[in-house]
């Protein structure tokens, strides 16, 4: 009685439970955590301080599943949906972009050409006849027609964006000043005389660098766009196998025996590998030249129907496998060998001529008993086939060259000849031509070799073992050594990477970097074929550098501009052979120097804009002072300036500039507007 009373008594919160668990039934679980103040009514993120919570987020995704859109960047799909529909709401109202419904049906069922459309259902024409049919069919149901109010809502935040791209990529204009730029900045070509002095030439000893001057260089030059510090992670980890131990092997081997035993006396074959798979049919249809080098498999085309092989490995599986039967089957295909007399300008009809001369030549030496192995080796300019005697095993039509491609298929066996095409001249011997080929019908039963849950618990156990007693980067990898485990790096981690070097499934690791603190070691991560225990080494965020991260690129540029001061003052001499002498250098020419590709060809440098500057800016004859360059010091003396020619029209070049700019345009205003907008992402940390 008492208990009844207490039950009574706390019937309130009795059926607050009971709600709540009522609640869990018919409530996705994030929901729930919303309710309650928890989970996924954080936010992951925001733009312009406007917030992006966790549920609206894990919604959408949810709904696009529902709707049957999949894969691995599904989530940053949404996530950049989200983030450019708040970024672009106040555009679209200020410039009145909106899709009507007659344009919404056009889309989905007239020849409205939309880039998301052909990508998302339309890309290929059976595919917009599936789905214009689908799209009819939802039409005739009540739950249709919510799907159909989902998809649309979809193509319409899709079609507004798509429109203001296509505004956004006509607005990009040149004039006939920019475009006569362009030709001259490209023709116009100066020759030079000079002497470089490269920073990498003077030894660091010369000059006296203190960390105070590095400092200062730093503070000088850090905002600087070349410095500017992207957001990431650097990890240094441990790699501790999850594979399958001898004894998980040995067991899978005696369960696979038996199966083979039983499956030899099976009255339906395929049903019983059906069911040994799990309710999954395996039945491929191969040929010898998919088998061939596999030693058990290329025993489909000499053992008779119904013979099971196995168990033998196939990659990461254990494999039992029975000859269905075997059957002849249309094919069309050739097999030859060639030598290619590779062309350098397949357009330039004497060099053609003289590379046919050459095929008659080698078809000489093969009618008079030549090695066409040899010749291929000493003459052939096709990598692919070199390492087979020229021969290009039987190929079916439309995988090669049309003239390469009709000889064989078209002249008798044993011909021998030459045909011209994109690549050269092409000196070629039919082998073989047939018509049908052998193929083997061949059930499967696999199992994937993996570690068994005793085997996994071991290695969690090891590996938790592992991270607990590696405090710091060093006695992590001290530990790595001792125990024979492989290690790695990844550098700039991107809170959105999927993976990262030598990880495929890392977002698991990835959203560890972005949770904790530098010099943290991770508990154990599992991936497909492995815990990772990892060290978080830096966690840089957006901006300005820190002075430890650049601070080797600082050191580097501050002296350069140390040697760059020291050398101005040494090579300023009369003339650039007393300027060569003080230095330890020659004099050099550089010619065709373009204010577009200021590089002076042969100097050991890349781009050296100052350098070009001064070719067109110093009279012929004349020697510039020292000039401090990205990457030495240089004098120069300008010898000739060719002009560039001159022009009734140079819309050519502003139809090239124009092209270049549009190609990027509206990537590049989203990207300016999203920076303006101050996007944060908290995905990661949200989790």
């Amino acid at each position: 009685m008492a208990m009844i009373e207490n039950i009574r008594n706390r019937q309130g919160l009795l059926l607050t439970m009971i709600g709540i668990g009522m609640l869990g039934f018919l409530i996705p679980y994030d929901a729930v955590l919303a309710l309650l103040g928890q989970g996924n009514a954080r936010d992951v993120g925001s733009v312009g301080g406007q917030s992006i919570s966790a549920l609206d987020y894990r919604i959408e995704i949810d709904e696009r599943r529902r709707l049957g859109f999949s894969g691995d960047q599904l989530g940053e799909e949404v996530w950049s949906d989200l983030t450019s529909k708040i970024v672009w709401e106040d555009l679209y109202d200020d410039l009145g972009v909106q899709v009507t419904d007659a344009e919404f049906q056009e889309m989905l069922f007239g020849d409205l050409d939309s880039p998301y459309m052909g990508r998302a259902f339309y890309s290929n024409g059976e595919n917009k006849s599936f789905w214009q049919q689908n799209f009819g069919a939802m039409l005739t149901t009540d739950q249709g027609k919510l799907n159909l109010l989902s998809y649309k809502r979809l193509i319409l935040e899709k079609r507004q964006k798509e429109k203001v791209d296509a505004l956004l990529a006509k607005a990009p204009y040149t004039n006939s000043i920019e475009g006569k730029y362009e030709h001259i900045s490209t023709e116009r070509k100066a020759e030079i005389k000079y002497v470089v002095k490269l920073y990498k030439n003077i030894p660091d000893g010369d000059v006296s660098l203190s960390d105070r001057d590095v400092k200062a260089y730093f503070n000088a030059h850090k905002n600087e766009p070349k410095y500017e510090q992207k957001e990431g992670r650097d990890i240094t980890y441990v790699k501790i196998p999850l594979g399958a131990s001898d004894a998980d092997v040995k067991a899978m081997e005696i369960e696979l025996e038996a199966v083979a035993d039983d499956w030899k006396e099976a009255d339906d074959v395929e049903a019983y590998a059906t069911n040994a798979n799990g309710g999954k049919a395996d039945v491929r249809n191969l040929r010898l030249k998919q088998v061939e080098t596999n030693l058990t498999e290329s025993g489909f085309f000499s053992e008779a129907e119904g013979t099971v092989f196995g168990p033998y490995t196939k990659g990461d599986q254990m494999v039992v496998s029975r000859i269905l039967e075997r059957v002849m089957v249309p094919d069309t295909a050739a097999k030859c060998r060639h030598i290619l007399l590779s062309a350098k300008n397949a357009k330039d009809e004497a060099e053609m001529a003289e590379l046919g001369a050459r095929a008659d030549s080698l078809k000489q030496v093969l009618r008079k008993g030549g090695d066409f192995d040899d010749l291929v080796e000493r003459f052939s300019g096709d990598p692919g086939s070199k390492s087979t005697g020229g021969v290009y095993d039987f190929f079916p039509k439309g995988q090669m060259v049309k003239p390469f491609e009709d000889f064989c298929f078209n002249e008798r066996i044993g011909a021998l000849g030459w045909v011209e095409t994109t690549y050269g001249v092409h000196l070629i011997e039919v082998l073989d031509r047939r018509t049908e080929t052998e193929e083997a019908r061949v059930a499967y039963i696999t199992r994937d070799v993996a570690a068994s849950a005793a085997t996994a618990r071991d290695a969690y156990a090891q590996a938790s073992e592992f991270a607990i007693n590696a405090t710091s980067k060093e006695s992590l990898l001290a530990a790595a050594e001792e125990a024979g485990y492989a290690t790695g790096e990844a550098k700039d981690i991107a809170s959105n990477a999927k993976a990262i070097a030598g990880i495929r499934d890392a977002s698991e690791i990835v959203g560890w970097t972005y949770r904790s603190e530098k010099g943290e070691v991770s508990n154990p991560i599992l991936t497909a074929d492995f815990y990772i225990v990892a060290h978080l080494d830096a966690s840089r965020t957006a901006g300005e550098p820190s002075f430890e991260d650049v601070e080797e690129e600082m050191r580097t540029g501050a002296l350069n501009e140390a040697k760059g001061k020291l050398y101005a003052k040494k090579m300023d001499g009369a003339n650039l052979e007393e300027v060569a002498e003080a230095v330890g250098e020659t004099v050099k020419t550089g010619s065709d120097l373009s204010i577009k590709f200021p590089t002076v060809r042969g100097s050991g440098a890349s781009t050296e804009p100052k350098v070009a500057g001064a070719a067109f800016a110093i009279p012929t004859g004349m020697m510039s002072s020292p000039i401090v360059g990205n990457h030495g010091v240089w004098v120069i003396a300008p010898q000739s300036v060719t002009e560039a020619s001159s022009k009734d029209s140079y819309l050519e070049e502003q139809s090239t500039l124009a092209t270049r700019a549009r190609a990027n345009f509206p990537f590049t205003v989203l990207s300016i507007m999203q920076k303006e907008a101050g996007i944060e992402d908290n995905r990661r940390t949200a989790n």
